[in-house]
């Protein structure tokens, strides 16, 4: 029996007079993953699933399109999940122009709705979802390995009840009714299956209002996922030795540098893997995404009166900890804070959004802190930055395939750029000649981050 993909799924025309037949078949199968749809033109598409579990009802779904006298034109397998999406899509549609409120759609199904869009956007190997809705529609796109792509145009109903109604219950820090033009941040907590397996997903979702309706970004977040360590991160050698040493400094301030998506919290977790672990680690984070073993997370909010990171800081330091790890330097606050933890004998790791490493001390800078205090030795210790580049698919050329879901390339591969501070570049620093320093550097064999990035595109071309 012939296996189609999600897209062919989407474009089926549903014969709507076995619309509800298929929905009921369906609804009463979600539990086993059975699905089965028929299309118009005499096609009966169906989960493997369905044939084990609910043959009869396939058998009867048959029947029915026997009765309207159009015989089956061919028996075809397709995942359930991309069944569902086809069936709710259909069904939304034709409720279109009926009384509509998306917060009593029943949950049931706006659930599934949602896992099944969580469990496409896994297989793709997604780091996000984003979806933009107008009065009539939603556009759906998933970020895979840096790129948009699996655009499809879905049921606006259907998503936006999936979306309000796990925001109501299944989210706990979304505490308002849900407002498609209210700007709101929240978190959603599913458990959807790979692999026959329970897997805990964390969504953080972003909600804005825009032009003629409102998106909405989802990043996903694995809770159980296994904290790599810096050799299976794909870090070369030589820089995987420097950063070790940084962290065999007995204080001071070490930062991962990079934009919004280029693996900074995962390189981070790896970073505290690799300390002792006699150490008393806390690890400060907004949210927590990564599950790591003997290190003390606590949550923090970074607009809070009391538990954003610059406080949170505070505490910590009062906890007598080894190691403070902050998740994100993003405001004066937390950077003043992170740096008197470093002066007063403390190993601090952390993020930070900056192109490069000299992007990170102007940054710094801007954030408040004096050019002669960074320059003391002993406080900031070392840079980190880092990009993940797409790598091309290697069946396809980058041209898009089923080996790579049609994204055109297979995975993603680190480049970093790894700054120590010594004496010479706190000269710098403290003397304003950042720039001539960079240059003795790159002259001196150092691997800069955009002479790397430029080679990657030159190789991609």
């Amino acid at each position: 029996m012939q296996t189609v993909t999600d897209q062919s799924v989407a474009d089926l025309i549903i014969a709507e007079a076995l619309l509800d037949s298929c929905l009921q078949f369906t609804d009463r199968g979600m539990d086993q993953d059975s699905a089965a749809l028929v299309s118009h033109d005499g096609l009966l598409v169906s989960s493997a699933a369905a044939w084990q579990w609910h043959s009869l009802g396939l058998v009867n779904l048959l029947q029915l399109q026997l009765l309207r006298q159009q015989p089956l034109r061919s028996w075809l397998l397709a995942d359930a999940s991309a069944i569902r999406s086809r069936l709710h899509d259909a069904d939304a549609l034709r409720q279109r122009h009926a009384p509509y409120n998306p917060l009593i759609l029943d949950h049931t199904r706006a659930q599934q709705a949602l896992e099944d869009l969580v469990q496409q956007a896994l297989q793709r190997d997604a780091s996000d979802i984003h979806l933009a809705f107008d009065q009539h529609q939603a556009t759906l796109a998933f970020r895979v390995h840096g790129r948009m792509v699996g655009r499809a145009v879905r049921s606006r109903e259907m998503l936006a009840a999936a979306i309000a109604a796990a925001l109501n219950t299944r989210s706990d820090d979304f505490h308002e009714l849900f407002d498609e033009q209210r700007l709101s941040s929240a978190s959603i907590n599913l458990q959807v299956f790979t692999n026959g397996q329970p897997q805990g997903i964390r969504l953080r979702v972003q909600k804005s209002p825009t032009r003629n309706g409102f998106a909405v970004t989802m990043r996903i977040q694995r809770e159980q996922a296994q904290i790599a360590d810096l050799s299976e991160l794909g870090i070369a050698v030589e820089q995987r030795q420097q950063l070790q040493q940084l962290l065999q400094q007995p204080a001071g301030l070490i930062i991962i540098a990079g934009p919004t998506g280029q693996g900074k919290t995962t390189t981070l977790a790896a970073l505290n893997r690799e300390l002792p672990s006699s150490y008393k680690v806390i690890s400060l984070e907004d949210p927590i995404e990564i599950i790591q073993p003997h290190i003390e997370q606590k949550p923090v909010l970074a607009d809070h009166p009391e538990l954003n990171f610059a406080n949170m800081v505070k505490v910590a330091l009062r906890e007598d900890p080894d190691v403070i790890s902050i998740s994100e330097i993003r405001d004066s606050a937390t950077a003043h804070a992170a740096y008197s933890a470093a002066l007063t004998g403390h190993l601090v790791t952390a993020t930070i959004h900056a192109h490069d490493c000299f992007g990170v001390l102007q940054r710094l800078l801007d954030l408040g802190l004096v050019a002669t205090a960074l320059a003391q030795p002993g406080v900031l210790r070392g840079i980190v930055a880092q990009r993940l580049v797409a790598s091309t698919c290697s069946h396809c050329d980058g041209v898009g395939c089923e080996h790579c879901q049609h994204s055109g390339s297979s995975g993603r591969r680190l480049v970093m750029e790894v700054l120590r501070v010594d004496q010479a570049l706190g000269q710098a620093l403290a003397g304003d000649t950042l720039g001539d320093y960079r240059q003795q550097l790159i002259a001196g064999g150092w691997r800069s981050l955009e002479c790397q990035l430029q080679r990657q595109a030159q190789l991609c071309d």
